[in-house]
Formats: C-alpha cells, sequence, structure tokens
C-alpha cells in the first residue's frame, strides 16, 4: 500500500477565487494542494480518499450543497481524534460577529475576512501548521531559507490581486 499524499485541501465554490488560492499557495512552497467546489466533495477528500493525508483545510463558508459550519460540525464530531483535531482556516466575506462566534466555538484555528491578500494566507497557513507539528510547514521555510541563501535574493511583494 502507497503512503498516502500529505496534502492542503483547499475548499471553495468559486473557480477562480480557488485557483487564486491554489497559486498562493504554491508560490510560498506548498505544492500538494487538493481542491473542493462544495461540502461533499471536501468530506470525501477528508473521509474517504485514504491516498491523501489531509493537513490542513482552507474553507469558504457559502458553499451550494451544504454551509462550511456544517462541515466543520462533521469532522469534529469524528469518531477519529485526527480528523477531530484537523486544523482549518475558514476564509470568508461575511463580516458579523456571529459568523466569527460560530467558527470559533467549532474550534478553527484561523479566521480570514476575503479579500484575501497572499501574504497573510501564507503566514496564517504557516502558523497553523507548525502550531499543528505538520511536516507540511518545512515546505515554506525550506523555501524561503532557499532565496535566503541566493547571491541576489528575490523580495517578497505582496500582489496587488487578492482573492475577493
Amino acid at each position: 500500500m502507497n503512503k498516502p499524499i500529505s496534502c492542503i485541501l483547499v475548499v471553495e465554490d468559486d473557480r477562480a477565487v480557488r485557483d487564486l488560492l491554489v497559486a498562493f499557495l504554491k508560490s510560498g512552497g506548498y505544492d500538494n494542494v487538493v481542491t473542493a467546489g462544495n461540502a461533499e466533495e471536501a468530506y470525501f477528500y477528508i473521509f474517504k480518499d485514504r491516498g491523501l493525508h489531509i493537513h490542513l483545510v482552507l474553507l469558504d463558508l457559502v458553499l451550494p450543497n451544504a454551509s462550511g459550519l456544517a462541515l466543520i460540525r462533521r469532522v469534529r464530531a469524528s469518531k477519529f481524534a485526527a480528523r477531530r483535531k484537523l486544523p482549518i482556516i475558514v476564509l470568508t466575506g461575511r463580516t458579523d460577529t456571529g459568523t466569527y462566534q460560530a467558527a470559533a466555538r467549532r474550534g478553527v484555528q484561523g479566521y480570514l475576512m476575503k479579500p484575501i491578500s497572499p501574504g497573510l494566507l501564507l503566514e496564517t497557513t504557516q502558523k497553523v501548521l507548525m502550531a499543528a507539528g505538520s511536516p507540511m510547514q518545512g515546505s515554506l521555510r525550506a523555501k524561503m531559507a532557499d532565496q535566503a541563501s541566493a547571491e541576489v535574493p528575490e523580495p517578497f511583494v505582496e500582489s496587488a490581486e487578492s482573492v475577493n
């Protein structure tokens, strides 16, 4: 049996936003990213796909077939401790405090408001992965070390592009 692939799961129903999030993650050294356009696809990747080991979920709260909060509830109710503790960063355009409080009660590790800057996404992703002790957090540090040791380092400049 092959070892599962370690990856980040991006759950976002808007394809353009999903693709932009993946591009941001890949620019930060996170090469293994899978995507889902709705909660059912995400559920499959988290609970059924034995070829993947999800280390982090970036989750939009407004999805077509179920809310992101409902997906969080299913994950936190898992009979497997590793899934119950799966790090989740919420991505949302909703500004009400009730949504924030509902996500916090479900134990999310991050809450990012759209539009999301690439720098903030990568910083939050790295912090959450490090706090979880994930081996994936090393990919960004390795890339940063490679850039620091280059003769002419390429400066990190936040793009004017943002995720809506």
